[in-house]
């Protein structure tokens, strides 16, 4: 049994947790609150919901094009449940607040508590991630395996790598082009690392993982379609749309973003270099997209916690400098 003091002693050591969990109280109930305000699934939703149901039959998928994973969640909510799109409505956000949990817990112990509540919390109030991660479209689970992939690639325990490569494969079936982005910090944590049982457990757990999501609509449908053909067309000539509508998208704190590149100590932890990459080539690959109308703030969702990595990054090294000065 906890005593007055014990639990004092603990309220004094944890206050940020106990403050991280305070705004999960308070950020769920609301954020559920508008989930509730949903009456129809949005035009995507359908698609994810359609293709559930051809899932689970022999019919053809209704959009060849759609990752799998979402769909197979779905159907084996309904195997259960019986159809019912209201109870798949409340599911797909808890993959929203799990991801700002994981977030958290990632940064928490390398960062400090302080640090990793300004990233979760900033993540999981963005307009895009709010909204779109309350929908029933790709946007939250792509974003729960993505920061999942991360936390396990960032462990020093070689058998979360397996996990890691499980999650990167998650993170594919849940949305093709994320992929890309899971692969970026794969690849520079091996970089940094140059461990060969990194790469090994890592990769021979993803691939059998990604087989399944590409093997398993070729025999279901003949083919394997990754992306709609207006998706595909990339050119060198980068578009200015998600530099020139930052602020719009992320806020008046994107502005300490650049501010993060200055200092020297941005580059003198490695531990940096994964969250500089994922920001660098996420921005870049979606401004390569030469189709003006896929530029759009919510493909900003799953590399958002890398922006506000790099705002709160800048912060402490401006704190850094004048404490030192002092």
């Amino acid at each position: 049994m906890w005593n007055k003091t014990d639990f004092l002693q603990f309220s004094k050591s944890h206050k940020v947790d106990i403050l991280f969990m305070l705004f999960l109280v308070v950020f769920s109930i609301y954020f559920f609150f508008h989930v509730s305000m949903l009456v129809n699934p949005p035009r995507d939703g359908a698609d994810y919901l359609i293709n559930a149901q051809r899932w689970l039959s022999d019919s053809p998928l209704y959009s060849l094009h759609r990752p799998p994973l979402i769909s197979w969640i779905i159907g084996g909510v309904w195997l259960l449940t019986g159809e019912n799109w209201i109870i798949i409505k409340y599911l797909l956000p808890v993959f929203t607040i799990g991801a700002g949990i994981i977030l958290y817990l990632l940064l928490r112990n390398t960062k400090g508590g302080l640090f990793a509540l300004g990233v979760s919390v900033l993540t999981l109030l963005n307009q895009n991630v709010f909204f779109w991660g309350m929908q029933i479209h790709t946007e939250s689970l792509s974003l729960f395996f993505l920061v999942l992939s991360v936390y396990f690639l960032k462990s020093e325990k070689e058998k979360y790598w397996i996990f890691a490569g499980i999650a990167i494969g998650l993170t594919f079936g849940s949305r093709y082009a994320i992929f890309i982005q899971a692969l970026t910090i794969f690849l520079v944590e091996l970089v940094i690392r140059r461990n060969s049982k990194f790469a090994t457990r890592t990769m021979m757990s993803a691939i059998p993982i990604v087989a399944i999501f590409v093997l398993a609509p070729v025999i279901k449908t003949g083919t394997f379609v990754p992306a709609a053909e207006t998706d595909t067309d990339f050119t060198f000539l980068l578009s200015p749309y998600y530099l020139q509508n930052s602020i719009d998208i992320w806020g008046l704190s994107f502005v300490l973003v650049p501010i993060a590149f200055m200092f020297r100590r941005t580059y003198t932890d490695k531990y940096n270099y994964a969250f500089i990459a994922w920001f660098i080539v996420s921005l870049v690959f979606w401004s390569a997209n030469s189709n003006p109308i896929l530029h759009l703030p919510r493909y900003t969702v799953q590399f958002t916690p890398a922006v506000y990595f790099l705002v709160m990054l800048a912060i402490e090294n401006i704190v850094k400098i004048k404490l030192s000065r002092k």
